[in-house]
């Protein structure tokens, strides 16, 4: 708890309830693990296995081992879900989660890497996961051709089929001594993370086309770029939001600056992209929260009668003082085909106060690169109608115009 991996917990006494009542830190952003990067998958089973080993010598263990027991603060992976950590009988040298432990985060990580299979499709269940048989059936012949994959999946995978035709079963494993039993699980725990550690580290070979848009933007020249730094400086310094959502963080750029002054959630359809976010959040900038997804195709609520997990927008309500969406409207207009109005009525159900935003004219290169000629079909993008649209929620505070034709408005969210 000391180090921030294990949820703050402190016993708290509740009139009318007899027993043990505890209570658990707020951790600032719930996220679900179909909305992870793989690198914070690998994260999230580092921890797992790290608190693995060191309730061994506690006579304790995990009865479950699925990301869904993890969440992030900032960057940071948290263990949230005490009632899992349960009594170790004395002897017993198999860990019982291994199997939801490989399902749920070693097989999710080789697809990725394998594959390139995204985390959101392999973690849809997140109790679930992926199963050997699956990741077989994907893999084919090239499962049996590495040694590797061999002893991960092929063999697991015609285990378990063997299994399922009812050939053979067997008892609790015993050791002769407790010391024994608990060596053969450590070994056991250090095998699967330096698994993890291995398949992670073959995750960085994969890159993207968002992923260089950054260093690759030829749309901007440089005055424009540092005016726009400066414009979202500013307004940060005026504002101070202490929460900060930003949508199409592509590969945080602006979430840094943001989070000079506040917890940042920063989101991007574009995998890698967050991938790229996690691991400069994890080295300089901790309060960031990065997530995967698709503001035109949020979250769903999942899990029994969609109660167990919220949808990203119920979690994400009126839950930032601020909401950052730069060079994304015109995105989720063309491609996504959500009008310019419907996203502001969005994001203001989103943000207390604020709303920084970027409008891209149509006459933008980005805009006719993804628009191919259908500009004129998107005539709410057109500058008078695009603050038409943002003044029925938003007044206007701030405006910048770049020489590129952009231009950068902060706004106030106006009473509902």
């Amino acid at each position: 708890m000391d180090e921030g991996r294990l949820v703050r917990t402190t016993p708290v006494s509740i009139t009318g309830i007899d027993g043990d009542c505890f209570e658990h830190e707020r951790i600032p952003f719930v996220s679900q693990p179909a909305e992870w990067a793989p690198e914070m998958l690998a994260a999230a089973a580092a921890l797992t296995l790290e608190l693995a080993r060191a309730l061994l010598p506690q006579g304790l263990q995990l009865k479950d081992a699925t990301p869904a027991n993890v969440l992030f603060r900032g960057a940071q992976p948290v263990f949230v879900d005490l009632p899992s950590i349960v009594a170790r009988e004395r002897g017993g040298c198999l860990w019982n989660a291994r199997h939801q432990f490989e399902t749920t985060f070693l097989l999710p990580l080789i697809a990725s890497v394998e594959t390139g299979l995204a985390i959101a499709s392999t973690l849809a269940d997140p109790v679930a996961g992926l199963s050997h048989e699956a990741l077989a059936r994907i893999l084919g012949a090239r499962r049996w051709l590495k040694p590797r994959l061999w002893r991960t999946v092929a063999l697991p995978a015609a285990l378990a089929a063997r299994a399922a035709a009812g050939a053979g079963s067997r008892g609790a494993l015993k050791a002769a001594s407790d010391e024994q039993a608990r060596f053969i699980l450590d070994r056991s725990f250090t095998g699967l993370l330096r698994e993890v550690h291995r398949w992670s580290g073959r995750l960085a070979a994969g890159r993207s086309h968002w992923q260089a848009y950054t260093t690759a933007r030829q749309h901007y020249g440089n005055a424009d770029l540092d005016a726009k730094r400066a414009f979202v400086t500013a307004v940060m310094d005026d504002t101070r939001p202490r929460t900060v959502l930003d949508i199409g963080a592509n590969t945080g750029e602006f979430s840094e600056i943001a989070a000079r002054h506040a917890e940042v959630v920063a989101m991007d359809s574009d995998e890698r992209s967050v991938a790229a976010i996690f691991a400069r959040a994890r080295a300089s900038s901790p309060t960031i929260l990065p997530l995967v997804g698709n503001f035109g195709r949020p979250t769903p609520a999942t899990g029994w009668r969609n109660r167990e997990s919220d949808a990203f927008l119920a979690r994400a309500a009126d839950r930032f003082d601020l909401v950052l969406m730069l060079a994304v409207v015109h995105h989720l207009r063309v491609t996504g085909g959500v009008p310019v109005a419907e996203q502001f009525e969005a994001v203001a159900g989103l943000t207390r106060r604020h709303l920084l935003v970027e409008f891209v004219p149509v006459t933008d290169p980005m805009f006719a690169a993804i628009a191919r000629g259908r500009e004129p079909l998107y005539a709410d993008c057109e500058r008078a109608a695009f603050e038409a649209a943002l003044n029925e929620r938003f007044q206007i505070d701030w405006s910048g115009e770049l020489s590129n034709g952009r231009v950068l408005y902060l706004a106030s969210r106006r009473a509902a």
